[in-house]
């Protein structure tokens, strides 16, 4: 199976990045391909890019930065054999502050993994961790950065939590901007490819950077080991990464 990852510039303009995007869905030989965060502007670009596809095979995971102007944000969106498919999901939180001590939000967080962003793709299963989600889980400090879920002291959640990760065979994370203590998120994504699961993570550069090869774009992992891309497709504008799992 072939896994590709692409990142954009940040903020390009609406009708840019939907050009790249039918452009890179289009050249695409992967079966599964991950855009950065943001991949496309606003809802009426849904249509635009439904009527351009003309790969049929590879099954794509994007982004609508928005829905509408009540700021409906962050909108996940599946491809398969061309088509366009709402996830009805949407980013839940963005920071550990938001997600502390906070059951009520940690209770549907795990709802929508649970529900709206689990995807069987070419046998594996795959789960989507939108950008500072990943925010689910901490770090112990005091225990080199060992990595928990962050609501530990709750066993439903955490029983529910763990179920989750041990039936899922592929994390994707979508990313806005690269994140920062990337020492504490490098544990994170340790954690989550530990068992012999994978790890994939795309971002959009730093705002008013340029600079796509950036080390902090770009994550994949396989039980706990970083991989190596077999093939890397760079523009003025964009980056891709292919991986062989």
């Amino acid at each position: 199976m072939k896994i590709q990852i692409t990142s954009y510039i940040y903020k390009l303009p609406d009708k840019v990045r939907l050009e790249i995007t039918k452009e890179v869905i289009n050249n695409s030989t992967a079966d599964l391909l991950l855009f950065s965060g943001h991949t496309i502007g606003f809802v009426n670009e849904i249509e635009k890019l439904q009527s351009s596809i003309k790969n049929y095979r590879t099954e794509v995971i994007f982004e609508l930065e928005s829905i509408n102007s009540n700021k409906i944000e962050n909108c996940l969106y599946h491809i398969k054999n061309g088509k366009i498919q709402s996830l009805y999901t949407n980013q839940i939180f963005a920071e550990s502050v938001e997600i502390e001590n906070n059951y009520e939000l940690a209770g549907r967080i795990l709802n929508e993994l649970e529900t709206k962003r689990k995807l069987n793709i070419n046998g594996f299963s795959v789960l989507i961790i939108q950008c500072g989600e990943i925010n689910i889980l901490k770090n112990i400090q005091s225990e080199e950065n060992r990595v928990e879920f962050r609501l530990l002291e709750d066993k439903i959640l955490n029983e529910k939590f763990m179920r989750i990760i041990n039936e899922t065979d592929i994390f994707l994370n979508p990313i806005h901007t690269p994140m920062g203590n990337q020492g504490k998120i490098q544990k994170r994504r340790e954690f989550l490819s530990k068992n012999k699961k994978y790890y994939f993570s795309t971002s959009n550069t730093k705002k008013k950077s340029k600079n796509l090869e950036l080390k902090s774009l770009q994550y994949a992992f396989y039980n706990e080991n970083e991989l190596i891309e077999v093939e890397k497709i760079i523009t003025n504008e964009s980056i891709s990464r292919i991986y062989k799992i």
